[in-house]
């Protein structure tokens, strides 16, 4: 098995990685809604129920197109509404699209997104941490927040199983 630069190996890297995104039940996104002095009316009890059914990212296209009973108004509005109370995390693509997933707020977290499929795994490094904390030493004050989204091509894309826009993979992306 090869090792890479950092003396971790695929194996031991695989294992700091975290299901693509965490389970919310219906009852939890309605309770942080309340607690941050919202309303739980019907179309936010839908889009509740329907996130709760996710296991993967998604767009609020993917949402909107879930729930044909709602507008899409309220839906962009509902879906703001759960980043900015900490349900969602806000990843945007290479491309400048937009994904969200369900948020893991227990547990300090940064992003893996694959630029061909928008599957978005979250994981933890011991690297990415220290180099936060010397970060924080160096600056010589508190940080209030940081995000670290790393782009790549994901197993399945690799492998062919998805059709991999080679463009989302050259320097002129950036």
């Amino acid at each position: 098995m090869q090792e890479r630069e950092d003396g971790i190996t695929h194996s031991k890297w695989q294992a700091l990685r975290k299901p693509e995104t965490v389970a919310q039940s219906e009852t939890n996104i309605l309770a942080a809604l309340e607690e941050h002095g919202n309303r739980v009316t019907w179309p936010r009890r839908t889009i509740a129920a329907t996130l709760s059914r996710r296991s993967d990212s998604f767009s609020v296209e993917d949402i909107a197109a879930e729930t044909p009973r709602l507008g899409r108004a309220t839906v962009y509005r509902t879906i703001r509404l759960l980043v900015k109370v900490g349900i969602l995390c806000k990843t945007v693509l290479p491309s400048g699209s937009p994904r969200y997933s369900l948020d893991d707020a227990l547990h300090h977290h940064h992003h893996l997104v694959c630029v061909s499929c928008g599957r978005i795994d979250e994981f933890r490094h011991p690297a990415v941490e220290r180099v936060i904390r010397a970060m924080r030493h160096e600056f010589a004050r508190e940080l209030t927040g940081h995000r670290l989204d790393l782009y790549h091509c994901c197993d399945a894309c690799q492998a062919g199983e998805q059709g991999v826009d080679a463009r989302m993979h050259g320097h002129d992306l950036w």
